[in-house]
């Protein structure tokens, strides 16, 4: 058991690894202390999830659409992140979230990046079916989809989002360790590189992900809402389903 005074050595005086002297990486920025925080069990459970009686099926598709917009420039958007299922050769299914980084509500495409050495590419050669989830406690809505994946590496698409890309994240695919490989310790965070560093670029990829459902749940006390959003024909419709 450690002591009061221990505890207040290692939550104050947080220690961040970065290749760069006197400068601290970016994404650990927000993360200055470590602290604890109690909630306490209210009776009273304030439901503001969707309605979906309000609207129709054309009307929450556009919707829907504006909230992965918002998601892909704003980090607090609650489908900013997205888990990725993906089935390995061995038929194993394997998880992961991922960054929304583009939408496009005419191809019903989202995509995201990865590292070409990364286990899900891997899995998406063997199956280029994924399932892509988001929940949002707070609404409590969850949003499923199965899409069919597309990579696109060295290309004029990859090559697009590179150069739009931040160098912050350009860092991730310059390190030397492919993802999931076991070392010794943890890694200090990647060197930033500057904006005409491109080596980075050989191990990047574009995810797109076309889809044409979307299976969208809502929780309400008084009943929960469900509905399965086709996008197969011109003409957008739906089907309310069993929760």
């Amino acid at each position: 058991m450690r002591t009061s005074l221990e505890l207040s050595i290692i939550f104050g005086f947080p220690r961040y690894a970065t290749s760069q002297k006197n400068v601290q990486h970016p994404a650990a920025a927000e993360y200055t202390n470590a602290s604890h925080v109690c909630y306490e069990k209210s009776s009273i459970v304030k439901n503001s999830a969707w309605d979906l009686s309000q609207y129709n099926a054309l009307s929450f598709w556009d919707f829907c659409s504006l909230q992965f917009h918002e998601a892909i420039v704003s980090a607090k958007h609650p489908f900013h992140i997205a888990t990725v299922s993906t089935i390995a050769s061995n038929g194993d299914p394997r998880s992961r979230s991922v960054v929304l980084r583009h939408f496009d509500s005419n191809t019903h495409e989202i995509a995201f990046h990865t590292d070409i050495r990364s286990p899900k590419l891997k899995d998406l050669r063997n199956c280029r079916t994924a399932c892509l989830h988001w929940y949002d406690p707070a609404l409590r809505v969850q949003i499923r989809l199965i899409a069919s994946a597309t990579a696109h590496h060295q290309d004029s698409r990859a090559e697009q989002a590179w150069h739009a890309s931040r160098t912050t994240s350009r860092a991730c695919y310059g390190t030397p360790s492919p993802p999931g490989t076991t070392m010794t310790q943890f890694p200090a965070a990647p060197t930033i590189p500057d904006l005409d560093d491109h080596s980075g670029y050989a191990h990047f990829v574009v995810v797109v992900c076309h889809f044409e459902e979307l299976d969208v749940l809502a929780l309400h006390a008084s009943g929960h809402q469900r509905v399965l959003l086709s996008l197969k024909h011109d003409k957008v419709s739906w089907s309310i389903i069993a929760p």
